[in-house]
């Protein structure tokens, strides 16, 4: 008998790193990007813009920017390639939620079947799997499904998991409106059931990220860096979302459930809902 397909987002639902994200994004664009050609941005800026386009690479958001700035940076793919570096490195000192562990393990030993889905390119993934903190949760999934060639997130990830294990139901866990954008092409076609995972970034914590990739960054060569610069943030100039308002736009963007509550709390409320729903027992 077939059973269910878990599909996670592991930045932002399972590891608590999504007020890193953005902040490494801004960083990286920042740093790469020739002094005479930021005039028209701020890191704060920068920052927030990678809030909104949570779920899309980070050469994406890039490219994304770019394109109304100007095309300020140069060498997307060495920007994008210098992110991955700071962020996987500074996302050492992130943790799981509380209780993402157990529940993936606990979900594995019910038969369920695990995947990470990510924009992240597969080689970075393929590291992190064999780090300290990806040894931690690997060995209960199917797989980490990442970008390869002619391979993205998205459709081709479904399908894939659609064929490999013949799931009744794929549950998609996402973190991001465009994440969850994606499953309405896809729905009934691999028979997709969509929760929103509403936990809400404060400022406060994006201010931690910042310190965080400050310091990571001290321990990088200096000729890695194009343009160098003493990088400060206006925490007053960052913009984050109500617990309310990034539930409710998890819902407008068709999530068919939306769990939420505090880093001690959610994935509490998360198995409940797979308890409810019979994949657990």
């Amino acid at each position: 008998m077939p059973g269910s397909a878990i599909m996670w987002i592991r930045d932002g639902v399972l590891v608590n790193r999504m007020h890193l994200n953005p902040v490494a994004f801004a960083f990286a664009y920042w740093l790469f990007t020739p002094p005479e050609k930021r005039a028209r941005m701020t890191i704060e800026r920068l920052i927030n813009f990678g809030f909104t386009k949570s779920g899309f690479s980070c050469a994406d958001k890039m490219f994304l920017f770019n394109q109304d700035n100007d095309d300020a940076l140069a060498n997307v793919d060495a920007a994008a390639a210098f992110y991955n570096e700071i962020a996987t490195k500074a996302a050492e000192s992130c943790s799981y939620f509380d209780g993402a562990i157990e529940l993936v393990a606990d979900l594995h030993k019910a038969g369920a079947y695990s995947y990470i889905t990510s924009a992240v390119e597969q080689e970075v993934l393929d590291r992190w799997s064999r780090s300290e903190q990806g040894k931690l949760i690997s060995s209960n999934l199917m797989e980490i499904l990442g970008r390869r060639p002619n391979f993205f997130k998205g459709t081709d990830h479904f399908e894939y998991v659609s064929d490999t294990v013949k799931p009744d139901c794929i549950y998609y866990v996402a973190d991001a409106v465009s994440e969850l954008l994606t499953v309405l092409a896809n729905k009934e076609r691999f028979q997709i059931v969509s929760i929103g995972f509403s936990y809400c970034i404060d400022r406060p914590q994006v201010m931690e990220a910042v310190g965080l990739v400050k310091k990571t960054l001290e321990e990088f060569p200096k000729d890695e860096i194009p343009y160098p610069d003493e990088v400060s943030v206006d925490e007053s100039r960052l913009q984050v979302p109500e617990e309310y308002q990034l539930a409710e736009a998890l819902r407008a963007a068709g999530a068919d459930h939306v769990v939420g509550g505090d880093s001690q709390e959610i994935f509490a409320n998360l198995r409940k809902y797979f308890v409810d729903r019979s994949v657990l027992s």
